[in-house]
C-alpha cells in the first residue's frame, strides 16, 4: 500500500462493530467509528457492518445521519465499500425476509431465505463452509477456494452473474463474495475466518491505493 488506510467504520446501531474494529486493527490501520458526514473527513476505506434482520437495519441506516454522505462515497466517489453479512444484503434491490423490504440497491438482485429439500442441510447456514471465486477480483484467481465462517439465513438470488466474485453451496449455491468496482461485499464474516478473513480485508485494504 503506497498510503496508509484510514478506515471507517458506519455506526448505525445495527452491526457488530467490536469485532470488525478488532480486525482492522491487526493491520495497525486507524480506525473511526463513523456516525455523521462529519466523520467520513479524511478516510480511505468505509465497512458497511449489519447483525440481525434486514427491514430493521435498512430502516436504520436510511435514518442515520451518515446516510446522504454514505451515497456520495459509494455512488458519486467510487471510493471503497467493503459490507459484511446485512451490510452486504443491504446492497441488494429488496429482501423478502419477514416482508417485503427495498435494500439500496447498489448491485441489485434479491434477498431470499436459504431453502433445502435435505434436512441433514441446516439452516441457518453457521459454520465454515468454502467460497469458490468465480472471476478474478482483489488478486484472487479463478476456481481458488477458501473457508470462510458464515452465520446467516438469507442469501443473494438473481443478482448479475458480473457482480457474482466469490459463491458457497449450503442447501443452494448462493453468490457469497460480490463486488462491481469500488464496491466488495461478503455474506460470510470476514473478521471471524481468521488468516482467509484477514487476507480478505487486506485486499481490500489495497483497493484504491495509487
Amino acid at each position: 500500500m503506497s498510503h496508509q488506510p484510514s478506515v471507517g467504520l458506519i455506526h448505525y446501531q445495527a452491526g457488530n462493530i467490536k469485532s470488525l474494529r478488532s480486525a482492522f486493527d491487526w493491520f495497525n490501520v486507524a480506525v473511526r467509528i463513523v456516525e455523521s458526514a462529519d466523520d467520513f473527513d479524511g478516510l480511505t476505506h468505509v465497512v458497511l457492518p449489519g447483525v440481525g434482520a434486514f427491514g430493521h437495519c435498512a430502516d436504520q441506516l436510511r435514518a442515520s445521519p451518515a446516510m446522504d454522505r454514505l451515497q456520495d462515497w459509494v455512488r458519486v466517489e467510487k471510493r471503497p465499500l467493503l459490507g459484511v453479512c446485512v451490510g452486504m444484503q443491504l446492497l441488494a434491490a429488496e429482501s423478502e425476509e419477514f416482508g417485503h423490504h427495498a435494500g439500496l440497491g447498489w448491485l441489485g438482485g434479491r434477498v431470499t431465505r436459504l431453502r433445502t429439500n435435505d434436512p441433514a442441510i441446516r439452516v441457518p447456514h453457521v459454520g465454515w463452509n468454502t467460497v469458490t471465486v468465480a472471476q478474478p477480483f482483489c488478486g484472487y484467481d479463478v476456481g481458488q477456494t477458501d473457508d470462510y465462517y458464515f452465520d446467516h439465513s438469507f442469501a443473494y438470488e438473481d443478482l448479475s452473474a458480473a457482480h457474482v466474485l466469490g459463491t458457497c453451496t449450503h442447501g443452494r449455491s448462493f453468490p457469497a463474495i460480490v463486488g462491481a468496482g469500488n464496491i466488495l461485499a461478503a455474506q460470510c464474516h470476514p473478521e471471524k475466518s481468521q488468516k482467509t478473513g484477514l487476507l480478505l480485508i487486506e485486499r481490500f485494504l489495497q483497493m484504491g491505493a495509487a
